[in-house]
C-alpha cells in the first residue's frame, strides 16, 4: 500500500493537485497536512489538522512513501522577510525531515523559475536556499518544479499578476531560448506535471522547467 502526504492542499496548485493524487491508482491513501481540513470527502483521503510549529506530530503513526509540497506564501501575506522565511523555508524543511522519519523516500517540491540561492532578489534567493537544503536530505528521488507565472484564479491575486495576465500570451511568445523557463503556465498543467512524479521512480534529483512541465 503506497501512501502520499501533501503539504499545501489549500493553495492554488495544491487544490488542483490533490484530486489528481486521489485518482492515481498508485496510491492507496493521500494524507493532507494543514491548518484546517480540505472539506473534501474521498475514500482515500485523510486530512490531518496540524500546528505548523510541530509538523512532525502530523506524521504520528504514519508510514509514508511519497511527499508533495506546494506550500508557500507571499511577502504581502507573510508581512516580513523573516516571516516568509519561516513559512517557505523552515516549515518546508520541517515537513521534509518529518517525512523522512516516517519512511518517505521521494519528495516533490514546488519552487520558482528564478530560484537561486545566490540571487540578490529575496524571493528567488529564498526558493533557492530551500532547494539546496532539500538536496542535502536523503531522498532517493527529489523532483523540483520551477514554474514561471502560474495562471490561476486567486482570491488574493497579486497586483503584478493582475497587470501582467492580459499581456501573457504576447509575453510568452517573445520568451525564447533561456527565457522560455519564465513563460506562464496554467495551474492545471502545473498540477498535472507534479502529479506525474508518482510515475518517475528512480529519477534521482531532477529540476523541471517550463518545457518539461508543459510536455509532461
Amino acid at each position: 500500500m503506497r501512501i502520499a502526504a501533501l503539504l499545501g492542499a489549500s493553495g492554488a496548485t495544491g487544490q488542483k493537485l490533490l484530486p489528481l493524487l486521489l485518482d492515481d491508482p498508485r496510491y492507496d491513501k493521500i494524507i493532507t497536512l494543514g491548518r484546517r481540513a480540505t472539506g473534501l470527502r474521498h475514500r482515500k483521503l485523510e486530512d490531518r489538522v496540524v500546528d505548523f510549529e510541530n509538523l512532525a506530530a502530523g506524521f504520528d503513526g504514519l508510514k509514508v512513501d511519497d511527499c508533495y509540497c506546494t506550500f508557500g506564501t507571499t511577502i504581502k501575506i507573510a508581512g516580513s522577510e523573516a516571516a516568509m522565511t519561516r513559512i517557505d523555508h523552515d516549515f518546508v524543511l520541517a515537513f521534509a525531515k518529518a517525512a523522512l522519519a516516517a519512511g518517505a523516500t521521494r519528495f516533490a517540491y514546488l519552487s520558482a523559475a528564478n530560484a537561486d540561492s545566490r540571487s540578490p532578489v529575496f524571493y528567488a534567493r529564498l526558493k533557492g536556499r530551500t532547494e539546496e537544503a532539500l538536496k542535502t536530505l536523503d531522498f532517493a528521488d527529489l523532483g523540483i518544479y520551477r514554474p514561471g507565472m502560474i495562471v490561476a484564479e486567486r482570491t488574493d491575486r497579486r497586483w503584478a499578476e493582475s497587470l501582467l495576465f492580459p499581456a501573457l500570451p504576447l509575453l510568452d511568445k517573445v520568451m525564447i531560448g533561456g527565457l522560455a523557463k519564465f513563460r506562464s503556465i496554467p495551474v492545471e498543467t502545473l498540477a498535472a506535471a507534479i502529479a506525474a512524479f508518482s510515475m518517475q521512480r528512480g529519477c534521482g534529483t531532477r529540476i523541471h522547467h517550463w518545457q518539461d512541465m508543459v510536455t509532461a
